[in-house]
């Protein structure tokens, strides 16, 4: 009898596999033996190898983002698991993350997240971070590793705390981190914006424009602000670029000035109807005030932050170089950047 071939979704994942493979053989960390064995096959006669390794859980939060219900991120999980993780444990460990990521996206609470997973699969929480530390082994399986990344969420402050607590425990430290990390970017909703630009260092340019498109595009149009604003909501706020001593002479800032309230001599921050960025020091310290910008509009869900073309002006940047730097502002809902700096950043949002 002919050997029954993958179903289409299962063969479309196995050939994306093969080929991040082909292109990446060695990566830093390795592969497991059985998975190296697995990649080595050829298609028509790779087959599941009863794994519950660890590795199917560190891989399903994708599920968790692309799912409209936490229903169907188990099973898109159970899908990207049993193609070679086909052990209970295994597609279990991949459903437990893919769950909790989705849960996490839709305001589920940290307790609400230990409950399901001990409820729906058994898991228990019954150590403390610090009890981990003192205990912990390296231990590769989904039954092994759940708990220890989950507890490093749950005892987490933010996103980089979360990832340093992971590592603390020891163990098969990467993917500790790479599942705690899944549940802490589902719960914070924006990893911080240096962390974001060092990813976008190091990570391969289709690799990063995958986490773009499922990340900051998650199912949201883009907020444009108009080419020329000349006139302001109630809840707008006008962001214009300016020089840290605040002298509003010309472009965008003597607009704000004779507008929009802007203060002579506030070279950053709230003012009238405006918020002011300086842009004349430098690169690092242009990108550092964007930072300061994230954050409080981040803080200030009541307003409309209209961004215009800062930097491109009299500070003599493009927007090839400015879009980059608002790259968590881009997620949040209250910051409209201009069509130029949206047409850098949409080169992030398609794989080609």
């Amino acid at each position: 009898m002919a050997s029954r071939r993958p179903a289409p979704y299962a063969l479309f994942l196995i050939e994306i596999m093969e080929r991040y493979y082909e292109e990446f053989p060695d990566p830093m960390g390795g592969y497991g033996n059985s998975f190296r064995v697995w990649l080595d096959t050829p298609t028509v006669q790779k087959k599941p190898y009863n794994s519950f390794g660890n590795g199917s859980a560190m891989r399903a939060s994708a599920c968790g983002w692309a799912a409209n219900s936490r229903q169907e991120a188990m099973m898109l999980a159970k899908i990207s698991a049993e193609i070679t993780h086909n052990h209970p444990e295994g597609i279990k460990g991949a459903q437990a993350v893919a769950a909790a990521v989705y849960m996490l996206r839709h305001a589920a609470f940290r307790s609400d997240i230990m409950e399901f997973l001990t409820k729906e699969f058994g898991y228990t929480f019954d150590q403390s971070l610090d009890e981990l530390r003192s205990t912990y082994q390296f231990d590769e399986t989904c039954q092994g590793t759940i708990p220890a990344a989950v507890t490093a969420f749950c005892e987490s402050l933010d996103f980089e705390d979360a990832i340093r607590k992971a590592v603390s425990i020891g163990g098969d430290s990467d993917t500790i981190a790479c599942i705690t990390g899944a549940l802490a970017e589902a719960f914070d909703k924006i990893i911080p914006v240096d962390i974001m630009r060092e990813m976008s260092k190091r990570l391969p340019g289709d690799w990063w424009r995958i986490i773009w498109r499922i990340k900051i595009f998650e199912k949201r149009s883009h907020h444009v602000s108009p080419d020329h604003i000349n006139f302001l909501q109630s809840e707008d706020i006008f962001v214009f670029g300016s020089n840290k001593d605040g002298l509003h002479y010309g472009g965008a800032a003597n607009f704000a000035f004779t507008h929009f309230g802007a203060e002579w001599g506030v070279g950053e921050g709230i003012t009238g109807k405006c918020y002011a960025l300086p842009t004349m020091e430098g690169e690092d310290a242009f990108e550092a005030a964007v930072q300061r910008f994230t954050e409080w509009a981040k803080q200030d869900p009541d307003h409309n932050y209209q961004v215009s073309a800062v930097g491109c002006g009299i500070a003599g940047y493009d927007p090839s170089d400015v879009a980059p730097m608002f790259l968590e502002a881009a997620s949040l809902p209250n910051v409209y950047l201009p069509q130029s700096f949206w047409d850098e950043l949409d080169k992030y949002k398609f794989v080609v």
